[in-house]
């Protein structure tokens, strides 16, 4: 199901956009980067740490190609990266509240209101393109994409230093 789902997806729009007389064949080759993002997903072996630092790196050489490009790859690279966040917020949110204890609850509803970040982030990127050009605009995409991995590596030794194996954690089935 994680390697059929996604195909059928894609394929999903591809087929009702084509239906709707658009012009798909340009993405038909995107198929390319779901497949590696399919392989990235097996890699990280559903571990939060893993899943955040192979999809942020995933997602960082995307946005450097994208800004290195032209075109169609480009377009590729860039619709890529905000592919890679779509795995993301749940292990962003599993490192984030392992080990709080009673603070659990409220920790997580902070986490929650912090999805603002998702709001602030593209006027900023858009005022970005009205200065430097929207291809150019790319570049704040790749500064978060470096602080997710920071963030990743970061948390991780911190609960090692706890005692907390988060892998472990993960592997069981609970917080």
């Amino acid at each position: 199901m994680l390697i059929i789902v996604p195909l059928i997806a894609f394929s999903v729009i591809i087929g009702v956009n084509t239906l709707a007389g658009f012009e798909m064949s340009h993405l038909y080759y995107y198929v390319i980067c779901i497949i590696l993002q399919i392989i990235a997903f097996f890699i990280s072996k559903e571990k939060p740490a893993r899943t955040l630092i192979t999809f942020g790196l995933f997602a960082i050489i995307a946005m450097l190609i994208g800004l290195c490009s032209s075109g169609t790859v480009a377009i590729y690279a860039f619709l890529s990266g905000g592919l890679a966040c779509s795995i993301m917020w749940s292990s962003i949110f599993s490192l984030s509240i392992v080990g709080l204890g009673k603070y659990t609850a409220q920790g997580s509803a902070f986490l929650v209101m912090m999805i603002l970040g998702g709001g602030v982030l593209p006027p900023i990127q858009g005022k970005l393109a009205d200065i430097i050009g929207i291809h150019n605009s790319y570049i704040l995409p790749l500064v978060g994409f470096c602080y997710i991995v920071f963030f990743a590596i970061f948390v991780k030794g911190i609960l090692t230093k706890q005692g907390i194996n988060i892998d472990e954690i993960e592997a069981e089935g609970g917080h």
